[in-house]
């Protein structure tokens, strides 16, 4: 990709997924095909550089989920055998899919909404930011309807739960195009083989993101969404309150008035 030579005697192996990954991260943001170079937070636009700082992050990440295989192109294949076992014909990286990333994603969530839950004060945008949301917005109100549910910790353990998986479902998507951009690259779109793995890729990455979606609707099937239960419970809770006090306020106002007419 970008001109550098691979696959042949003497070089580097291709290692289709990995590098049509860093090629698509690099095309998106406008940077050189094999730049490593970070994207400023002001320069970025997109999911892709909001998620992975670069291009060697965000391939590091599509490989361990999705895995990888080593080509060699070299007619007599004792040419093709420098490099060690990473660079070997055939040498593959299982992927892992998406489901440790939901895992992690999730203990994270988790781990974050109980200490900003039991603790006291506004949460500040910062301890806010530290959430795993793709993209969905967690504001102080919610931290503060759950901070007044009498059932917010199991209301915290589903929050946690669907944040993220919308994390995991974003992430899934930008590696999506990550990959398509990166078989565009005019390099790799004369490599056939190379072609054939990464369209191999995103299949499993299409089925990842199928399970991902039957998995979300499932949890939805057996509970209600947690951000809006929550906030729907602390109206209910302020209309409730709202209530009492103008009962209390009537009951003084027609005691005083009893009072009078005692008089």
């Amino acid at each position: 990709t970008g001109g550098q030579k691979a696959g042949g005697k003497g070089q580097p192996a291709i290692q289709p997924t990995r590098d049509m990954a860093k090629a698509g991260y690099n095309m998106m943001n406008n940077l050189p095909v094999n730049s490593n170079r970070s994207v400023p937070k002001n320069q970025c636009n997109g999911s892709a550089c909001r998620i992975f700082s670069n291009a060697e992050e965000a391939a590091a990440a599509v490989v361990k989920v999705l895995g990888d295989r080593s080509i060699r192109t070299c007619t007599d294949p004792s040419q093709c055998q420098s490099g060690g076992e990473d660079n070997a014909p055939g040498a593959s990286v299982a992927g892992t899919g998406f489901g440790p990333m939901l895992d992690e994603a999730t203990k994270t969530n988790l781990e974050t909404l109980n200490r900003l839950v039991n603790s006291r004060g506004a949460p500040s945008a910062e301890e806010l930011g530290k959430l795993k949301t793709g993209g969905l917005a967690v504001t102080r109100g919610v931290i503060e309807a759950l901070r007044d549910d009498t059932d917010r910790n199991t209301l915290v353990q589903r929050l946690a739960g669907e944040l993220a998986m919308a994390d995991t479902i974003e992430t899934a998507l930008a590696m999506r195009q990550i990959l398509t951009t990166g078989e565009s690259e005019p390099n790799a779109a004369a490599q056939k083989q190379a072609i054939e793995e990464g369209d191999r890729r995103v299949g499993s990455l299409d089925r990842g993101l199928e399970n991902l979606k039957n998995e979300m609707e499932l949890r939805r099937a057996v509970s209600s969404n947690s951000l809006l239960k929550t906030l729907e419970r602390q109206e209910i809770r302020n209309s409730t309150n709202q209530l009492i006090q103008k009962g209390n306020g009537a009951d003084e106002k027609m005691g005083a008035l009893e009072q009078k007419d005692d008089k």
